[in-house]
């Protein structure tokens, strides 16, 4: 038996004894590694739960499973379940990643269904704000800080005045 023959046979019993993972995530998955894919934390500038920024489209893939749909464009949006990824045509990286779901949440306690008195109170001031009006008389509020934007219902919707959706990315529009 050669020496590569005889390294690939130890490495395939190391990973099928589940002492280390071929993955970086799942089984075998250090205890960081496992609290990052499962801790539902919104952090600006870099991820909501295990999406990330930066990553490619086949790294949020392999952390989520597959899209449940593809929105293609100038950019293409992946979505999941709870999730949504804006990535490049050419899938090199996530530019953007979003949640409307009440599973995920800022340290400061912001969430999707969070008030808009609750906004304000936890996370101060925004940087920058921009109001959008439809003809069909519904209108909502993006409301930005360095790396994150939260989307509010104003008028129009069965939740006014609550979080909707909560968005990451590198600049939320505004100067750091």
């Amino acid at each position: 038996m050669d020496v590569s023959r005889l390294a690939r046979a130890l490495i395939a019993a190391v990973i099928l004894a589940g002492l280390v993972s071929p993955w970086p995530i799942g089984p075998g998955a250090s205890p960081a590694q496992a609290q990052i894919l499962n801790d539902h934390r919104i952090v600006p500038r870099e991820r909501i739960g295990a999406a990330a920024l930066d990553k490619t489209t086949a790294e949020l893939i392999d952390a989520l499973g597959e899209p449940t749909s593809v929105w293609p464009g100038s950019v293409y949006t992946y979505n999941w379940r709870d999730v949504s990824a804006t990535v490049t045509k050419d899938g090199w990286y996530a530019t953007q990643i979003c949640t409307s779901s009440q599973a995920y949440g800022t340290d400061q306690g912001v969430h999707p269904g969070s008030s808009s008195a609750a906004v304000d109170a936890l996370m101060g001031q925004p940087r920058y704000s921009r109001l959008f009006r439809g003809w069909w008389r519904q209108s909502y509020t993006n409301l930005y800080w360095p790396g994150l934007m939260v989307s509010i219902h104003l008028k129009g919707f069965d939740t006014d005045n609550q979080v909707w959706r909560i968005c990451v990315n590198h600049s939320a529009a505004i100067p750091q």
